[in-house]
């Protein structure tokens, strides 16, 4: 996953939804891109404890998903170089990356496996709201969206690192996940 995350920023697409604010404030504040991720999903997990109104062991255990998400993000940050990809390979690349992003987040989902906590917030937000994954899950990215853009815009007065990448992930892994929802459960009847 962490490696998907930062070849998502290396296409120069703009970023995943789910990577757009801790990437815009890494680049706002100059600061390493796993450490801002690692404060938005420590944010996440608090988030989903008020909503709980419990200290749920399925959440608490996403802190060693987001530990080793952020470190190998981290990681992967400074070992991956940056490219020159030419549009047509970057935005086949981000297709790509995004449907698999999608099957691994519903897959995640449906084996009620520790999710990160990008995931698990929206999982919390299903339960809390009695909607669908992937009805939640695309108005959560745009969420995510909408408050970077206003984040860049207040902090430099420019937009950081949103580009069309950023707009098809935050409209194609919440809609891949409820395809391969429908799939696999037409599959499994």
């Amino acid at each position: 996953m962490a490696l998907g995350i930062v070849i998502n920023t290396r296409t120069d697409l703009g970023v995943a939804a789910i990577s757009s604010i801790p990437y815009a404030y890494s680049i706002l504040f100059n600061i390493s891109f796993g450490l801002t991720t690692f404060l938005m999903f420590i944010i996440f997990i608090l988030v989903q404890f008020a909503l709980l109104k419990k200290i749920s062991f399925k959440v608490f255990m996403q802190i060693s998903m987001t530990t080793l998400t952020s470190i190998f993000i981290a990681i992967f940050d400074i070992l991956m170089p940056f490219g020159n990809l030419s549009f047509t390979i970057a935005f086949i690349l981000l297709l790509i990356s995004n449907i698999l992003t999608g099957l691994g987040v519903y897959l995640m989902t449906e084996a009620r496996l520790i999710l990160d906590p990008g995931n698990g917030i929206v999982e919390t937000l299903c339960f809390y709201f009695k909607k669908l994954f992937s009805y939640l899950r695309i108005r959560f990215d745009i969420a995510l969206v909408i408050f970077t853009c206003l984040s860049g815009l207040i902090i430099k007065g420019k937009i950081v690192d949103i580009g069309i990448g950023t707009v098809v992930s935050a409209y194609l892994i919440g809609k891949s996940a409820g395809i391969f929802d429908g799939l696999f459960k037409k599959k499994l009847i």
